[in-house]
Parts: C-alpha cells; structure tokens; sequence
C-alpha cells in the first residue's frame, strides 16, 4: 500500500453524525416546545482506564464487554462526553441507527427504532436539545436531509420510506406527508440525496433492491433488482455526479449515474474489506471505505475515478457508516460527534468534541 495521506483522520463509531456548523449564527427557533427533560450531563474529562467495569449486574447473562488497550499513538488527550435524554425511550435500551443535520436550521434528525420515530434535536448550541419525536409508523434505519425541497427521508423497517416536510411556516411541519413502499419483504435501510437532480437512493439491504425516489414529486421513478447481496451506503458524489453504493456482501461498490437513473459499474473493491459506509470528498476524488470485515479488522481509501484501493489503515475497522467534513477536510472529523448510547436501558444519545 502506499503511504498514508497526512489529511485523512477518522473514528471508528456506529451511527455517528458530524456538527460542522453547530455554532455558526443563530438557531432557527422549533415551531413545537420542547418538552422538559433531564439536563444533559457530563462525564469526567480524566483519561479512561484500558478496562471498564461491564454495566451490568454481576449474574445478568450478560458478558462483560471485551476492550482493547488504548494506544498512546493514537490517542489524543481525552473530551469531556455529555449524555442527552431522549424522553420517548427513558429507561429503555437504544436502538439507533443513522443521524443527519440539517445545517442551517441547526436541527438533527435521529432514527430511532425505540419509538418508531424520527427523534428531532435542536443544534444550535454545542450540547443538543430535544424537540420532538416524528412517528414513522415502523422503526426507520436510514435518514437523510433533502434541504432544497424542504424535506426529510426515513427508510423503514416494513420497507416503506417516509417523507417528513420541514419546510418552516408549513401547516404540515414535522410530520409524515407521503409514505411509498419500496415492495421489499424486508427492511428499506441507508440512503442518500442527489441534490442536482433531486433524487433519492434507497437500498433494501436484505433485498437486493436499490429504489430511485423522485424528491419533489414524492414518487418512485425506477428500481434496481436483484443487486445481490448485503446492499448499503448509497452516497452521492458532488464531483461527477454518480452515486456510489457499498456492498459488504460482496466486497464491492457499485456507481450509478442518476441523470439517466442507470448502474455504470459495480467495482470489486478487492483488498478484503466488506464495505458498509462509504464517504466521499468530492475535491480530490477519494472515499474512506468503512469496512466490517471482522477479519481484516480495516478502513480503505478508495480512488473514485481509478475504482482502486490507495491505501488501507488498521487503526480502526469492523466499523459502519463513514462521514466527511468539507469545512475539516476530514474524514469523521468535527466539532461536536454524536452517537447512540447503546448502554442497557439507557435511552440517550452521547456527544463529545474532537481534540484538537
């Protein structure tokens, strides 16, 4: 391989988001009170020991989890992790999965499988408030942001996608106004929005179908069949246009350009990987592959236009969906992550600030 890229910086976290405006300007105001809930707290900013004690009751039938050493190397200094509440799932085990923010509005958008719903926080400022909790019907998986049609999409456990308005002054702000099934058996799960010609790629990872939504009409304009298996991160390439879509079941990524709403190529990735996320920095051309290969234990840079492997990093692997930060030029890479708190019955979300 060759010699690792100095702008490339990660974390390996599941159902992690990335704030990159949180603080810029002033929040847009939620049209719905929040409720009042818990104040978010803090855990000590001291260094964590290489072990934990398990979170469990000794007895429990649960297994206290296995942790690896911290690697000085790798590792610097320690953040300060606040726990936000999220009131419809107190006291329950969280089941989240994708986050996306709408930057402008300072709003996050959480799928939340606890509540079947799509858990709203306001970002403004760098600890998140709970606003409210969109009902979807069914545990949603993927979600995604579709600012300039003022709309939010949620992928679906029973294989139907839901389409929330955000737009700001509606009669029908923050609730669900079409639902369209993507005629899988099983669930609709990650997405992604080509804001150029404003469409939605939709993969149903167990059914080896990829669904092409019409973002302004709300209708299905095409779908792909038997893609095969294990179908994950569609993510739209702002450089030349072509979605990119990972497999883990096949060690492969599939291009689709969505002008014509046809697949291109399907590229093995080759180095072992199994990729689940995928994200692109459309400036040089080159996506970090989130691989969960257990075995190869990785993340992989990807050359977009050559379709090949550049380079592959053993700092983290085995992990899931991947962000990148333009205003950083980083990968994983912001001000303030959150992510799920997978704790047992704990149902919250974690936030923390990069080091420096």
């Amino acid at each position: 391989m060759s010699a690792r890229p100095s702008f490339v910086s990660f974390l390996a976290l599941s159902a992690v988001v990335a704030v990159t405006s949180a603080c810029a300007g002033p929040a847009a105001a939620p049209t719905t009170s929040a409720p009042t809930v818990a104040a978010p707290t803090a855990a000590a900013t001291s260094c964590p020991a290489p072990t934990v004690a398990p979170t469990v009751a000794p007895g429990a039938g649960t297994a206290a989890p296995t942790l690896l050493p911290l690697i000085p190397e790798n590792t610097n200094g320690c953040v300060t992790v606040s726990k936000i509440p999220i009131p419809p799932i107190a006291g329950k085990t969280a089941s989240i999965d994708i986050i996306d923010i709408d930057q402008q509005a300072h709003l996050m958008y959480v799928t939340d499988r606890g509540d079947n719903g799509i858990d709203i926080f306001d970002v403004a400022s760098p600890t998140a408030k709970y606003v409210k909790t969109v009902d979807v019907g069914s545990g949603p998986n993927g979600v995604v942001v579709a600012k300039n049609v003022n709309k939010v999409f949620a992928a679906l456990n029973d294989s139907n996608v839901a389409i929330i308005d955000i737009a700001t002054g509606s009669s029908t702000l923050n609730t669900v106004i079409a639902k369209l099934n993507t005629g899988g058996k099983k669930r609709a799960d990650e997405l992604d929005y080509d804001p150029t010609d404003k469409k939605v790629y939709v993969a149903n990872s167990d059914d080896g179908i990829v669904t092409v939504i019409d973002a302004t009409s709300n209708k299905i304009l095409k779908k792909f069949d038997n893609m095969g298996d294990a179908l994950e991160q569609p993510r739209y390439d702002s450089k030349d246009g072509m979605i990119y879509l990972t497999s883990s079941g096949q060690n492969a990524v599939f291009q689709f350009d969505p002008t014509k709403d046809v697949m291109v190529k399907k590229f093995d990735v080759g180095a072992k990987c199994d990729p689940n996320g995928i994200a692109i920095n459309p400036t040089t051309q080159q996506a970090l592959l989130g691989c969960s290969s257990r075995s190869a234990n990785n993340a992989i840079l990807w050359d977009i236009a050559g379709g090949k492997v550049i380079s592959s990093f053993e700092q983290a692997g085995a992990g899931d969906a991947v962000l990148y930060s333009a205003s950083a030029d980083r990968f994983l890479f912001a001000k303030i992550v959150y992510t799920q708190d997978q704790l047992p019955n704990e149902g919250a979300l974690f936030s923390f600030a990069l080091p420096k």
